[in-house]
């Protein structure tokens, strides 16, 4: 009896003959699900031997979101988009903070009532791999991958390469020749593809990348600002600097605008992600669709916790890759 109380919902799903998210929210929440099916997958339980916890209905619903950095912008982004998608629902979030890009079950292996406060998680800014789905499973917790991917798992990422062919185009076709590339450190799978991207597209049009103008920093504006001042300390500057994410973008705009650069007649920026920032400061970038990405893992979510009505919902653990957009502001010539 011990050995069978600890089946996964997946387990339980192939004993019974019901689907795992059924199961999930008929043990995690039965008070969304009808009455008449609720007794019959609780029948089907207890016939193969399963005790069916005594739970209580929760006070309050949550939706997680992990995050290696809630204080860039383009986490802020995140959490206030998800945080308005869940307003009319009873679902509300709770962002983790995980501090590193790391594996969600190392993290959560070490909180484990971390992952007794969540209905769903939406998973960012980490690492998922089967142990980790698994692990989550076990829990009877359903994931939504957002800028990460794993075999098995719904996920909504960015196709980073072609978007920073794009933008590399972009950047040429503006008569811009000699163009730097600022990335983030510790490096991880998003920077380099865009760096493939957009080096490869560079090569295409003859103009490969030079080695000196290929920079990495911290993720952050301090980190922007940083390479920024080494890039103009070089014998010949770029005539314009491509930076990973918008947030770098701001700290290479800070820098040129206290040494008396202009933007973008000294100087060329361009961005990734569309921020509100890059509205503010009129950045040219590309744009990652970071509400429809949300609304998307958000619907999924929702649809597996049984609040999306099962005609409307597809229960199909999709692999989505969405190609970021150009957005041209004045930052470029």
């Amino acid at each position: 009896m011990e050995k069978e109380q600890k089946l996964t919902s997946k387990q339980l799903a192939a004993k019974t003959g019901v689907s795992a998210s059924t199961i999930s929210r008929v043990l995690n929440h039965p008070e969304l699900v009808k009455a008449e099916t609720r007794e019959e997958i609780i029948s089907r339980l207890k016939s193969i031997g399963y005790r069916i916890p005594d739970n209580k209905k929760k006070q309050q619903m949550i939706i997680g979101l992990t995050l290696s950095d809630p204080t860039s912008i383009f986490s802020m982004s995140l959490t206030s988009t998800i945080s308005s998608l869940l307003a009319d629902t009873p679902y509300q979030l709770l962002v983790f903070d995980i501090k590193e890009r790391q594996n969600i079950k190392t993290y959560f292996s070490k909180h484990p009532d971390f992952l007794s406060k969540v209905d769903g998680l939406v998973v960012a800014s980490a690492v998922v791999d089967d142990e980790a789905s698994q692990f989550c499973e076990s829990f009877g917790i359903p994931l939504a991958l957002l800028q990460t991917r794993c075999e098995g798992e719904f996920s909504v990422h960015n196709n980073n390469f072609q978007g920073c062919q794009d933008a590399a185009r972009y950047m040429i076709s503006r008569s811009y020749s000699n163009i730097a590339f600022v990335g983030w450190e510790p490096a991880d799978e998003h920077i380099e593809q865009r760096y493939m991207g957009f080096s490869a597209a560079l090569a295409a049009e003859g103009h490969p990348m030079q080695e000196c103008y290929h920079l990495t920093a911290p993720l952050s504006r301090k980190g922007g600002f940083a390479a920024t001042e080494q890039l103009m300390a070089l014998p010949t500057p770029p005539q314009a600097i491509f930076f990973g994410c918008d947030d770098m973008a701001a700290g290479g705009y800070k820098y040129l605008k206290q040494h008396g650069f202009k933007v973008p007649e000294d100087m060329g920026i361009m961005g990734f992600d569309n921020t509100a920032v890059a509205e503010v400061l009129d950045l040219t970038t590309m744009d990652q669709s970071i509400e429809l990405k949300c609304q998307i893992v958000v619907s999924y979510l929702l649809g597996r916790l049984g609040y999306i009505d099962r005609n409307t919902y597809s229960d199909v653990r999709n692999e989505m890759s969405i190609t970021p957009k150009l957005i041209i502001r004045t930052s470029l010539k």
